[in-house]
């Protein structure tokens, strides 16, 4: 019997074995009239298709029938159902899936998942929220805050840790997600380039497309750096702007403050790493400590036999043994708290490793082509940006051809670490990203 674990969030929907995920995807979903397109392929088409494109299905998981109309699927658990089986056949068919669900999730959409699984070629094997398992590994004693951004909401998930890791309370933060920052900075950018190039990247679909596609990556690029470059090509002519770091600042104002609002400064603050990539919000939180991708893979994994449950009823958990082993404390601190604690930093990026020839990473990105070139300076054959983001090294998509994390196709913008390859279709270049020790 195969095992894997699905943590739900529908900005990014992660799939791993054991700690190790293998697989990404939003939720994200394009209806045609003949067929459904899920996915990273529906995310790259959205905005060429937004009267078509659905991304609300798992934050409103029900039976409501949906107001686009589609011979495929009827209503929100439709296209659960359907990506859930897109997940089971990219994720190796494992036989059992242990799920992680975030705290906003209602007692009728947590039986609603599990009717659905029983129509899957899978069962569930497990049921924990993903705050409780985030911070199982990691968590000290005492009081202390999850936080989370989805693509429509954050979730704030507040804690007791003693022996145990205990969920008290749930408090969401609607409208207040990924979709509706990258809207807010699409909407400054654009101006940038009207100011800039006089050129509007909104009013045509394919480089709104374009545009939406660099958004996470300049984010998480603005996290060190005080400026970016971005570029559109429409109608053979490129736009190139500089985006300040401050424009985007002011402009995410409203929804750190909405966010921060129900924050305690003295309670710890766990932050979640998708939150973690936005500029500027976890400095405003004192003690901010950011949790790794892997962090409810490493909660889980250390408390299986509390949540692998091997036959139903399946409870959902909202308790589990605290963590007490420092060596899988997979936490990194904010730099506001990295001088008064005395951790082991997680290994990050430091070279890109190319037919027997280590590139060392730097403070500006590199730029890199399906045909095996790196170059410091982007020209027409550049494919994608390498960056270091703090801690992170993010892969920017640059030009139409697809990228592939590990094999999977990415979306725009994805962090990397040791061990990860980067390919790209059509062509049989492969780039592996290494840590070096130093001397």
């Amino acid at each position: 019997m195969t095992l894997s674990i699905i943590e739900l969030n529908d900005s990014e929907i992660r799939v791993a074995s054991g700690t190790e995920i293998i697989l990404r995807t939003p939720g994200c979903a394009v209806l045609k009239p003949d067929s459904v397109i899920l996915g990273a392929e529906a995310m790259q088409i959205s905005h060429l298709n937004p009267r078509e494109a659905s991304n609300r299905f798992w934050l409103n998981l029900n039976q409501d029938a949906l107001a686009i109309r589609s011979t495929r699927v009827r209503h929100n658990a439709d296209l659960a159902y359907r990506q859930l089986l897109m997940i089971h056949e990219q994720a190796g068919k494992p036989d059992e899936i242990i799920f992680s669900v975030p705290g906003s999730f209602s007692d009728e959409q947590l039986s609603l998942l599990l009717g659905i699984v029983e129509a899957c070629p899978f069962s569930a094997a497990g049921l924990v929220d993903t705050a409780v398992a985030g911070a199982a590994a990691v968590a000290g004693r005492g009081d202390c805050i999850h936080i989370d951004i989805h693509l429509h909401q954050t979730v704030l998930t507040f804690l007791s840790v003693n022996d145990e890791v205990s969920r008290r309370r749930v408090q969401v933060v609607d409208e207040c997600g990924l979709t509706e920052i990258y809207d807010t900075c699409a909407g400054v950018i654009a101006d940038l380039f009207i100011q800039q190039s006089r050129f509007d990247p909104l009013h045509h679909a394919e480089t709104e497309q374009s545009l939406y596609d660099q958004i996470p990556g300049c984010l998480a690029a603005l996290n060190d750096r005080s400026e970016v470059s971005l570029e559109v090509q429409y109608d053979r002519n490129r736009h190139q702007i500089r985006v300040s770091r401050e424009s985007l600042l002011q402009a995410l104002e409203k929804y750190y403050t909405r966010i921060l609002e129900s924050v305690n400064e003295y309670e710890t603050a766990l932050i979640g790493d998708r939150l973690g990539i936005l500029p500027g919000f976890h400095h405003r939180i004192r003690g901010a400590r950011l949790l790794t991708q892997e962090s409810v893979f490493h909660g889980i994994h250390l408390n299986r036999d509390h949540v692998y449950t091997p036959a139903p009823p399946l409870s959902f958990i909202t308790s589990l043994p605290a963590g007490n082993e420092p060596a899988d404390n997979p936490v990194t601190a904010s730099p506001e708290s990295a001088a008064t604690e005395n951790e082991t930093p997680p290994e990050n990026v430091t070279h890109i490793l190319i037919r027997n020839r280590a590139v060392p990473l730097a403070g500006s990105p590199l730029y890199l082509s399906a045909n095996g070139s790196i170059d410091k300076n982007r020209h027409e054959d550049s494919h994608c940006a390498i960056s270091r983001s703090g801690t992170n090294v993010v892969v920017q998509q640059d030009g139409e051809l697809s990228l592939y994390i590990n094999g999977q196709r990415i979306n725009g913008s994805c962090c990397v670490a040791p061990g990860d390859t980067l390919s790209f279709a059509g062509s049989d270049t492969t780039y592996r990203f290494i840590h070096v020790l130093p001397d």
